[in-house]
């Protein structure tokens, strides 16, 4: 039954990615591809909290810190290093990555709102250290607050779409491979009990920082893409906490610690944020708050997660 359900949530991603790999093909419309391309971006953006959060039950409201050091990893690595877009994308996924195992050895000793208030406090530090280091050391590197212009991308929006639908399916393919292994299993009994798995044998520490390197690894190379993507970053724009809140709203909205929840959760609230921009421009904001706001009351769990309840509950 486990093998038949994952192989359909692979059949619905493959699906998706043909259609998406087609989509450039049949539409000229840059406005429809830029669209596009941002719901794939944000599919692999809340898949990537997921990875970590969704799972385990943490709660991580510093994930923008390691899009954040992608971002600034990739535009040094362009700018000041001369570099191919193509070579700062792993440069910066490691670096994150990296900075990810360096705060993970400490942060994740913490539980609950301990943890969360930490991982909020290192992203704002990472904010403030950009735009202070230049400052302090009397040196040129960050570019404080007026930030790193990049080069111009002599692509459209069809490249960044199959950029991030490239990203994008590594992250939901380490999903299909945490909801069908031994680490996974791991995670998930970290979330329902985690001193009961560590007196079972889990290593529950270790787990629990590789899957917070693993996803600040895709996170650091979204933060890459965007970079190029945008051609300029300031720290107030990478280490933004709204992207945080975008990303757990995404995420609680499809369901966390499910395959289909941050696709599900990516595709309706970027969705709704287009459609009602374009026809309440002033208002639209309030009206995505509200909508959310009902979906939550209404599915506690996600709305993929509330219809795996409901099916649970009709096969009894």
């Amino acid at each position: 039954m486990k093998v038949q359900t994952a192989r359909k949530r692979l059949l619905i991603w493959g699906v998706l990615t043909l259609l998406l790999c087609l989509f450039p093909a049949f539409v000229s419309s840059q406005y429809l591809l830029r669209v596009a391309a941002l719901i794939v971006f944000w599919i692999g953006m809340a898949g990537c909290w997921n990875l970590m959060s969704g799972y385990t039950g943490y709660v991580d409201f510093g994930p923008v810190a390691y899009f954040g050091i992608g971002s600034y990893a990739a535009a040094l690595v362009m700018t000041e290093g001369g570099r191919s877009f193509f070579l700062a994308l792993p440069v910066a996924g490691c670096t994150a990555a990296l900075v990810a195992f360096l705060i993970g050895m400490p942060t994740l000793r913490l539980k609950g709102a301990y943890f969360a208030i930490a991982t909020f406090a290192f992203a704002e530090t990472m904010k403030q250290i950009t735009l202070e280091f230049d400052r302090t050391f009397g040196i040129s590197f960050f570019q404080g607050s007026h930030g790193i212009t990049l080069p111009i991308a002599p692509y459209g929006n069809a490249f960044f779409l199959y950029c991030a639908l490239a990203v994008a399916s590594l992250v939901l393919l380490a999903h299909h491979w945490i909801e069908n292994s031994r680490f996974g299993y791991a995670l998930k009994a970290i979330h329902e009990a985690e001193d009961t798995a560590e007196l079972s044998g889990v290593n529950t520490f270790g787990v629990k920082l590789t899957a917070y390197a693993m996803s600040a690894f895709f996170l650091g190379v979204f933060g890459g893409i965007e970079a190029y993507w945008i051609t300029y970053i300031t720290p107030a724009d990478v280490f933004s906490v709204h992207k945080t809140v975008q990303m757990v709203i995404m995420t609680l909205l499809g369901g966390m610690g499910t395959f289909l929840g941050p696709i599900v959760g990516a595709v309706f609230l970027t969705g709704v944020s287009e459609i009602l921009g374009l026809t309440f421009v002033e208002y639209y904001l309030i009206l995505v708050g509200m909508i959310i706001v009902g979906v939550i009351l209404l599915l506690p769990r996600g709305i993929v997660g509330t219809w795996k309840e409901r099916k649970r509950l009709r096969s009894l």
